[in-house]
């Protein structure tokens, strides 16, 4: 392939001096953007034609290939993170970015259209005012149909949610008086409906610490609650998503939940709202799936209906103890949970330790060490196994008066060392705890075992929902993907062009990372796990010591414009130790010889972003399915551009069934193009 670029390089060369010469009219950076990218395109089809003239039709079948451009993007950061949306800021058609950062400086970064980013988070007001304060999720629309994307950030109890309105393609900080400005809202998501179809669309805000929030828009672009009106009441959930669970043509709210999924789902085209799905009164239309983190929603066997598939039977954030070396990190969050390891040499421990999660700081009479139960001085602290003061265990709480506890203590016969944080005595009350370890050894360390961790702690069995006839059905098995995971977010999309939307899992364990997961769609009902992940694995080893942080979620977009969808997740996951968190990560989808389409919705007798909308693509004798739904999901939001890979094909036919119920049909549009479609009008290359 070396000569094949070679070749591509000189012919791009040539073609640059025959383009036309940039208007006056238009700005320098943008235009150099433009032109940049349609070099790109043309650079990447002549090599594609090349290939397969001279290699047949092999690359049109290669697999996925992903490559690492963190550090060339300008999106290297490392903090604690939570969600992440692809939006745009500017209204240049290319995809922006924001990333939550939890409790440090929130991201905006702005696509230059050239493949890197340019931090403007310091030319938004407000953005950057509060670095701690607890953000979650964020979601992109355009509330007030003007043309540009509108951002609303949502962030925990006794922060108001924020929310920036598009002025001229600078987002202006706008939540006092604007109906969000709630600061009881322990905001997870906001997700973005019109579901009273006066076309003015209206923003349900998932939360964990209490109820769902629905708010209406009203004729001036303020916002009222209307959560009791509507009839919804959803608890304690990190997201919703849109999706038609009844087959009417009309997307329905489902409201998922960490013990059961779904928790509701309500139809919308009626109000109130009415409940087309209760976890507590089970029915055929789901089956039961419990302990879910993420969830992702597709037509995965091009049928015309959309499937989940559900990372499910895992913790949001497990205990683990996981070793390297000499050296252990664990996480021990909830009920009595500890480790021991064998190793007599002496031992470093950093602790950093709360009672309750993600507040206070370590308190070290509560640590324990040997028979006598002496404290350390410090929260990291040295023990030598020569000392009598680290023998034995300190004895068993009598009382519940002082736990949690966390107890150490060397045996002198098996050499093992014991850590375990006891939150419970007999019958009472667990106390709920959560412990971030670090333990240095100067010896060898084996025989690490795990003490009274949950099953939900361990890696679980994703499930796959086929939609078959608006019943959904668990065909894991049957789909290749019944592996155990222990991954806390997950993407679709046809990454490979093919005409089959494929599946990416972010994953980790509560104190490390681990190699992410790119499942290809066979397009025979089964699913296959590609080596590496295509290149994408991610970072890998300890969350602190190797600085790999914990995978957190993971957001789609084509970023540079190229017709592959790229890949960009974040790491900080990890909230103890505080602000530390874990590195972004860009993966650039290497592309191959397969076509595609992309295309921009744009509503007219509905909400401007077309929330809704039905999309079918006809080539080579199959039919793929999209529908403008926000792409949500947990506190995050992949690009919501429309993408189809199309294969083999240079044309593809297209309908799109508006919301307000208009069709309209396009022949023979040709492929490897990013088309605006605007409704009643006819597609407009971009």
């Amino acid at each position: 392939m070396c000569f094949l670029h070679l070749v591509c390089r000189f012919i791009s060369g040539a073609v640059r001096s025959l383009l036309p010469a940039r208007p006056n009219n238009l700005d320098k950076r943008e235009t150099s953007a433009h032109v940049r990218t349609r070099l790109r395109r043309l650079h990447r089809s002549v090599a594609l034609a090349l290939a397969v003239g001279i290699f047949g039709s092999t690359l049109a079948a290669a697999q996925t290939s992903f490559l690492d451009v963190t550090n060339s993007s300008g999106l290297a950061h490392s903090s604690e993170s939570y969600g992440a949306s692809w939006g745009d800021v500017n209204g240049d058609g290319f995809p922006d970015l924001f990333v939550s950062n939890h409790r440090t400086t929130k991201s905006m970064f702005q696509n230059r259209g050239n493949g890197t980013f340019s931090d403007i988070t310091p030319s938004i007001r407000n953005l950057s005012d509060r670095p701690s304060a607890d953000t979650h999720g964020a979601s992109w629309a355009d509330f007030n149909n003007d043309g540009t994307q509108d951002l609303l950030v949502t962030l925990g109890t006794g922060n108001p949610s924020e929310w920036y309105i598009n002025r001229g393609g600078k987002l202006i900080y706008e939540t006092p008086g604007s109906g969000l400005d709630l600061d009881n809202l322990g905001g997870r998501l906001p997700v973005w409906l019109d579901y009273d179809n006066d076309h003015r669309l209206d923003v349900l805000v998932a939360q964990y610490g209490g109820v769902a929030k629905l708010f209406h828009q009203n004729t001036d672009g303020t916002f009222k609650e209307s959560s009791a009106s509507a009839k919804l009441l959803c608890i304690r959930f990190h997201y919703a998503q849109l999706v038609d669970v009844n087959g009417d043509g009309r997307l329905d709210v489902l409201c998922p939940d960490e013990q059961t999924f779904p928790q509701k789902v309500y139809d919308t085209s009626r109000f109130p709202w009415k409940k087309l799905f209760d976890a507590t009164a089970p029915s055929s239309l789901f089956p039961p799936v419990h302990n879910v983190v993420d969830s992702a929603i597709a037509d995965f066997n091009n049928d015309g209906r959309m499937d989940m598939f559900v990372l499910s039977n895992v913790m949001n954030r497990p205990s683990s103890v996981v070793q390297e070396g000499n050296k252990i990190e664990a996480l021990l969050a909830g009920g009595s949970k500890g480790f021991k390891f064998i190793s007599n040499g002496t031992v470093t421990f950093t602790i950093d330790w709360n009672k309750v999660a993600e507040g206070g700081g370590t308190d070290i009479s509560k640590i324990q060490i040997g028979s006598k139960a002496t404290h350390p001085s410090a929260t990291t602290f040295t023990l030598d196994p020569t000392k009598s003061s680290v023998w034995g265990m300190p004895p068993t709480p009598k009382e519940t008066t002082n736990l949690p506890l966390m107890q150490i203590g060397f045996d002198t016969t098996a050499k093992r060392w014991t850590l375990t944080v006891v939150t419970k005595v007999g019958n009472s009350t667990t106390i709920f705890s959560e412990g971030y370890i670090q333990v240095v050894a100067t010896a060898p360390v084996s025989g690490v075992q795990s003490t009274g961790l949950w099953g939900t702690d361990m890696p679980g069995r994703p499930v796959m929902l086929m939609n078959r006839n608006n019943s959904f059905v668990d065909e894991t098995v049957a789909s290749h993907l019944d592996a155990k995971v222990q991954c806390a977010s997950v993407t679709a999309g046809d990454f490979d062009n093919d005409m089959y939307v494929d599946l990416y899992l972010a994953c980790r364990t509560g104190s490390s990372n681990i190699a992410n997961i790119l499942y290809h769609n066979n397009g025979n009902g089964t699913f296959t796990a590609i080596p590496n992940a295509g290149g994408a694995a991610g970072p890998i080893g300890l969350a602190i010591a190797d600085g790999a942080g914990t995978a957190d979620s993971v957001v789609t977009a084509d970023y540079d414009e190229d017709g592959f969808l790229d890949l960009f997740v974040t790491n900080g996951f990890n909230l103890q130790p505080k602000f530390i968190g874990g590195p972004n990560k860009l993966f650039h989808n290497n592309g191959n010889a397969n076509h595609w389409i992309e295309l921009d919705l744009i509503g007219v007798h509905s909400d401007r972003d077309a929330t809704g909308a039905r999309v079918y693509a006809d080539a080579l004798g199959v039919t793929q399915f999209r529908v403008q739904d926000g792409r949500y999901h947990r506190w995050s939001q992949d690009s919501k551009r429309i993408h189809f890979g199309l294969a083999s094909a240079s044309t593809v036919n297209l309908t799109v069934k508006w919301p307000g119920g208009a069709v309209q049909t396009f022949q023979n549009v040709k492929a490897n193009h990013i088309y605006k479609i605007t409704e009643g009008g006819s597609p407009q290359q971009q």
